[in-house]
């Protein structure tokens, strides 16, 4: 287990860790902690009597931290780790995460918007605004939410129109010439009809600058809008639709140069392949936040889509329908040898649309509580990626001119999914105190590519010839597989008193095999994983004191492992991989007017019988590596959060002063652990001031974010080893900080 920091040593109990954070987690009236009532369970329950991992976040401290999207939301709950790569979302839970860069992949943390899945993880990188809350869950949730979710998943649930006209505008103004817009108006239009609008745009200057073109790097162009129609025309039926739209274009996503990649002299390549961009005269920037990419960024993507979400009451049971819709589009260009070298250029397309239908049955009795279902899912997905290569020079040749055309690479295909699953959960309780949850989900999934591939890296021309030779086809796979599985969940809860909640939970889950669209890899094997867990949820001092603990075992078999070998992107099964580890969380209310939170996340990971080549050290110079012992990617062995709010009552306001801070570990980026491809422990510091009217009726906020101007990766590999295998990666942001004044009615 790596070293905790010593604050922790020296601290006091309180220091340890924090719960699930709300803006107002006081009860103004009896100053006690509020209860948190959430539906991670698909059904209304109090957190604090729920046997699962949850930490739930209120839209009105989402904003008050200035928690805008799921990277920043990381910053805020245990053993999580988010890291972003080419435009996709790479969210980790307790070390289990995102590890598939090619086309057509998917994480395994399910991400969901208003109860609908979120099959492609670019679509998880928009912003939050008009939330009613997020609710992340940590741990296999195989039972109730199926679909990829090995490793927990994320709801974010917006805010409905509301029982009377309500609304707001903020205006938020920062460095980077930061500008962004959001409102939001809803409330009744009749008796049984209701409405809500919400919108945000966003413009942001980049955080570096393309050296070699003058454009900007890590800019942002966002515009986003959401409604929200509900119809109540009984006591027994609520209708929900809902519609929303995103659209970006600007300059983000880009790939960085981290460094050589190959080893142990990567300045001039290994035999046989290409030297890096280095070699043939290209630079890179001194500060790794610009670039002197030859090309790109670009970036532009466009996500939308609805749901139809019905309940209704018919006697003693309740019948609830959600009916999704998705479209998901971009494409982004940037620069594979992150050199300013006239040598690649590398696009990605994505086009995907998915159906998605839920159907839930449930009732209470008076021994307990069942529910029975069925999930349907259907994506066509069209994806291609294109690595065009120029003429270049070979010094060691010494000619002195093109001597030869790379036509370069594509990879381009189509790949259908087909999933359904049926699931059932009966809760018994036993005694006033003793209950006992028996669940099960059979899981369906078909999926079918057509794909093309093509390499022509050398194919000789005459400079000032007529016309180019053909190019050489590529070749084509059309292939199908299936894959099935049950996962069961076994849970046992103990009400010791009040204010004590135990409980022990068994469950699995399961991540279908899939392929690695234009790749031509044979379909790779399905992954599966059994988790172990116990848990506390008690308050103390007539509730002024929330503390929860948790502690976890996996067993995880089958890993689905990515890598750049070449042109093409390879996945492969780890053979297996055993996680364990604690979280402990803490509320505490030390006044009426002070409330600190802190959490801990402590993490050991490690890899099976995982033997493999490197593609950065040629196979046939270093062999295989056995890699049995390495940690898992994106699993820092601790995540420590601490934060302190402090409200102080004024004759016509209140001042409120908040600050945060972060600890975490070590993380590596790959696989094999290698020093060059790891983000050492950083800390991470925030605050902000807001003065609220005395009325609520509006709020001036000064923050400030990264303090230090901490240099964080978020992600990193090797890329192809034909430019030389550069690290290419990715930074979180540097240091932030603005002012926003909103108005609410």
């Amino acid at each position: 287990m790596k070293h905790i920091p010593k604050l922790f040593c020296l601290g006091a109990p309180a220091s340890l860790c924090l719960s699930f954070s709300l803006a107002s987690p006081v009860n103004a009236n009896s100053g006690v902690l509020e209860e948190i009532v959430i539906t991670a369970q698909k059904r209304a329950t109090n957190l604090q009597t729920t046997a699962m991992s949850v930490s739930a976040i209120s839209g009105d401290d989402l904003a008050a931290r200035q928690i805008t999207d799921i990277g920043s939301l990381a910053l805020s709950v245990p053993n999580v780790n988010f890291g972003e790569s080419t435009g996709n979302a790479r969210i980790a839970i307790r070390g289990i995460g995102f590890d598939n860069i090619s086309l057509g992949n998917e994480g395994r943390v399910a991400f969901h918007i208003d109860d609908v899945y979120l099959s492609r993880p670019a679509a998880a990188l928009g912003n939050f605004f008009d939330l009613e809350r997020v609710e992340v869950l940590r741990g296999p949730q195989g039972f109730l939410y199926g679909r990829n979710a090995t490793a927990g998943a994320i709801n974010v649930i917006t805010r409905q129109p509301g029982d009377e006209l309500n609304g707001y505008a903020t205006l938020t103004v920062g460095n980077y010439d930061r500008i962004t817009l959001e409102g939001a108006i809803g409330g009744p239009v009749t008796d049984t009809l209701g409405a809500r609008i919400a919108f945000q745009s966003t413009e942001r200057d980049g955080y570096g600058e393309d050296l070699t073109n003058g454009g900007e790097v890590d800019d942002e162009s966002t515009d986003a809008i959401r409604g929200v129609l509900s119809f109540h025309p009984s006591d027994d039926l609520d209708i929900l639709l809902r519609g929303d739209y995103l659209e970006q274009d600007d300059h983000a996503y880009s790939f960085r140069y981290l460094g050589p990649g190959s080893l142990p002299d990567p300045s001039v390549g290994w035999p046989g392949l290409v030297p890096s961009g280095l070699l043939v005269g290209g630079t890179v920037p001194d500060d790794p936040r610009d670039s002197t990419a030859d090309s790109g960024p670009e970036n532009d993507r466009k996500f939308y889509g609805g749901s139809l979400d019905v309940s209704w009451s018919v006697g003693d049971y309740d019948l609830r329908s959600i009916t999704g819709y998705r479209s998901n589009n971009f494409e982004t260009t940037t620069d594979l040898d992150n050199t300013s070298a006239y040598l690649t250029v590398y696009s990605q397309y994505s086009d995907s649309d998915h159906f998605s239908q839920e159907l839930r049955l449930s009732t209470q009795t008076d021994f307990g509580d069942w529910m029975i279902g069925g999930y349907y899912f259907d994506e066509d997905l069209t994806a291609a990626s294109l690595v065009p290569f120029d003429p270049f020079l070979i010094p060691p040749l010494g000619l002195p001119g093109p001597i030869g055309l790379s036509r370069g690479f594509v990879g381009v295909g189509d790949l259908d999914t087909e999933a359904w699953a049926i699931f059932g959960q009966f809760r018994w309780q036993a005694t006033d105190r003793l209950a006992i949850n028996f669940g099960g989900r059979y899981s369906d999934e078909e999926k079918s590519i057509d794909e093309l591939n093509q390499i022509d890296l050398s194919t000789p021309f005459p400079p000032f010839g007529p016309k180019f030779p053909p190019t050489p086809p590529g070749a084509r796979v059309q292939d199908s597989e299936t894959w099935s599985d049950f996962t069961p969940s076994f849970a046992v809860e103990y009400q010791a008193s009040e204010d004590v909640f135990v409980y022990f939970d068994y469950s699995e889950g399961f991540k279908s095999g899939g392929y690695n669209l234009g790749n031509l890899q044979p379909a790779f094997d399905p992954e599966e994983i059994v988790q172990y867990e116990l848990g506390l949820r008690s308050e103390w001092f007539d509730r002024s004191l929330r503390a929860n603990v948790s502690a976890f075992f996996y067993d995880y078999t089958d890993l689905q492992v990515s890598k750049v070998d070449g042109t093409v992107i390879t996945i492969e099964n780890a053979a297996e991989a055993e996680l364990y580890g604690l979280e402990l969380e803490l509320t505490a209310l030390l006044s009426e007017n002070l409330v600190l939170e802190a959490t801990i996340g402590l993490l050991e990971t490690e890899y099976k019988e995982y033997t493999t080549p490197d593609p950065a050290r040629p196979e046939e110079l270093f062999g295989e590596f056995d890699l049995s012992g390495n940690e898992l990617t994106q699993a820092p062995g601790y995540t420590v959060n601490i934060g302190a709010e402090y409200r102080a009552e004024l004759s016509g306001g209140s001042l409120v002063f908040r600050g945060d801070v972060r600890f975490v570990d070590e993380v590596w980026l790959t696989a094999f652990n290698t020093d060059h491809l790891r983000q050492d422990s950083y800390e991470w510091f925030s605050a902000s001031v807001s003065y609220e009217s005395a009325k609520g009726d509006w709020v001036l906020t000064a923050f400030l974010d990264n303090i230090t101007n901490e240099e964080v990766i978020s992600a990193a590999f090797i890329s192809s080893n034909l430019v030389g295998a550069p690290i290419a990666g990715s930074f979180e942001p540097p240091r932030t900080y603005g002012a926003s004044v909103s108005f609410k009615f």
